[in-house]
């Protein structure tokens, strides 16, 4: 059997040292984990400190169900010495590696690893919001053409842990790597875009998720371009036409820039608009061949034109560009559609984007839903959206002024933030809006009764939110077939 990383190239990797009473040369680990409750045979158990947490409480745990290899920072060995020296005698198949710190001795290894593969086209997705959604087409798209030689980032594995544990997937077989890059705190692309530095890269946009921690848009702006820091001369950068901050974010970028959005000359792109289909997707050509784009609303059409411009980039076909955007898979709870058949008997149309929340998707959710045609009532359920500290207030209003701009039936606001956009909405229950300060079991009971009092068939129900405000509880209790 052989590991991801020898220990030799792991203490390299990782300006590491050893702590093993067996043979080193005998030690091999085949997965890497930071809970320990993934802990397998001949895993790599790396403890994280956070503000409230030690990981290294659950070292023992780790060496209980196989763990082969352990990081432990070295202030922790030098505070307990005698304690990992006598679990190294006791177990001499598990090697421990003494690191300054377990989280960047993750990044370095993974660094180390992604390393093995300089045949690998490795390709970035970042962006405020749609990330996700533009990561799942592009490896729809290049899974068309290259079926199991992609691989990619599984879920929303996306962090300064979440993407070192991403790249451990790699392996031999791939040519094509897809990578989501997420951030909670400044230089975390920074960091995570050294452990891939990637050939290819792609912002969705610059908006103001996790505004509350940067502060401002030009700040996220300085974050997110960080993405592109390692493209070379051969490789390329793609940012939307028309996000304000496109230039910035291609500035010393040694490779190709490449702009796309539907601002861009179909002559240039390729890509000539056909329809909109509501809410059941997007018309559109490439190279004159007809594409139906199952995702609803401009934003995913826009997020399209850029998975296209990087496939082509990438020599992929149409025929494999059709194929992939036509079938890629929905994502739950991220902008998912689907007719149900509602408790009361009804059967209606449910927006379901319970996962995140910020003003640029919220508005783009409302703008989508405002400008839907034949259909009956339009219902929105919409909660807090999270980490946008000082802008929070401003934030909301702009959710209540989005709103007063459409068309709509009902309008059900939940949580103490959402209480500006009820304001601007004029501040009182009436038969239109509707406010509850805190989300619990019983303001989800209320909405349910509601829902199912006042919807009719062929109506839109959205449901949107930041994932902690749970609305995903009331969909449930409102369709027959639980979802």
């Amino acid at each position: 059997m052989t590991g991801l990383l020898t220990i030799e190239q792991l203490v390299s990797g990782t300006n590491g040292t050893v702590v093993c009473t067996g043979e080193i040369k005998n030690i091999i680990f085949t997965s890497v984990a930071t809970d320990s409750r993934m802990v397998v045979e001949n895993t790599l158990f790396v403890p994280l400190m956070g503000e409230f947490q030690n990981g290294h409480k659950y070292v023992p745990q780790a060496i209980e169900k196989g763990a082969s290899v352990i990081f432990i920072n070295k202030s922790e060995y030098e505070q307990k010495k005698g304690e990992y020296d006598s679990a190294s005698e006791k177990n001499p198949n598990v090697c421990f590696v003494i690191v300054e710190n377990t989280l960047h001795a993750l990044q370095d290894a993974a660094e180390t690893y992604v390393g093995k593969f300089p045949k690998l086209t490795k390709i970035s997705i970042t962006g405020s919001c749609g990330k996700t959604t533009t990561k799942e087409m592009l490896v729809s798209v290049f899974k068309a053409k290259y079926g199991d030689k992609v691989v990619y980032t599984q879920g929303n594995f996306n962090s300064e842990t979440g993407l070192p544990l991403s790249v451990f997937n790699i392996r031999e077989n791939h040519e094509y790597g897809i990578f989501e890059m997420g951030m909670n705190r400044v230089d975390e692309i920074g960091e995570i875009s050294k452990v891939l530095k990637s050939k290819y890269g792609i912002i969705t946009n610059i908006g103001t998720a996790h505004i509350g921690i940067l502060g401002s848009q030009q700040k996220i702006a300085e974050e997110k371009r960080k993405s592109f820091r390692y493209i070379p001369a051969d490789g390329a950068a793609f940012v939307p036409a028309a996000d304000s901050f496109a230039d910035f974010c291609v500035e010393g970028v040694k490779g190709k820039i490449v702009k796309y959005g539907s601002t861009v000359d179909s002559a240039v792109s390729g890509v000539t608009f056909i329809s909109d289909e509501g809410l059941f997707g997007t018309k559109f050509s490439v190279d004159g061949v007809e594409v139906k784009l199952p995702l609803s609303g401009q934003h995913n059409f826009e997020n399209a034109l850029g998975v296209i411009a990087l496939a082509k980039q990438c020599g992929i076909e149409t025929k494999y560009i059709k194929d992939g955007l036509e079938n890629m898979a929905k994502l739950t709870g991220r902008m998912e559609i689907n007719q149900a058949k509602l408790k009361n008997g009804c059967e209606a149309f449910l927006v379901k984007d319970c996962y995140n929340a910020n003003p640029d998707s919220m508005e783009k959710v409302i703008e989508f839903v405002g400008n839907v045609k034949n259909v009956n009532q339009k219902i929105f359920v919409l909660a807090d959206m999270k980490e946008l500290g000082e802008k929070s207030k401003t934030g909301h209003e702009l959710i209540g002024k989005e709103l007063s701009e459409i068309s709509y039936d009902y309008a059900i606001l939940v949580g103490p933030e959402m209480k500006y956009a009820f304001e601007v909405l004029g501040g009182t229950e009436n038969k239109k809006n509707y406010y509850f300060e805190e989300k619990s079991d019983e303001t989800f009971k209320q909405i349910v009764a509601f829902l199912m009092k006042v919807s009719k068939t062929n109506d839109v129900v959205v449901f949107k939110g930041s994932h902690s405000m749970e609305l995903e509880k009331i969909i449930p209790e409102v369709c027959c077939n639980g979802k």
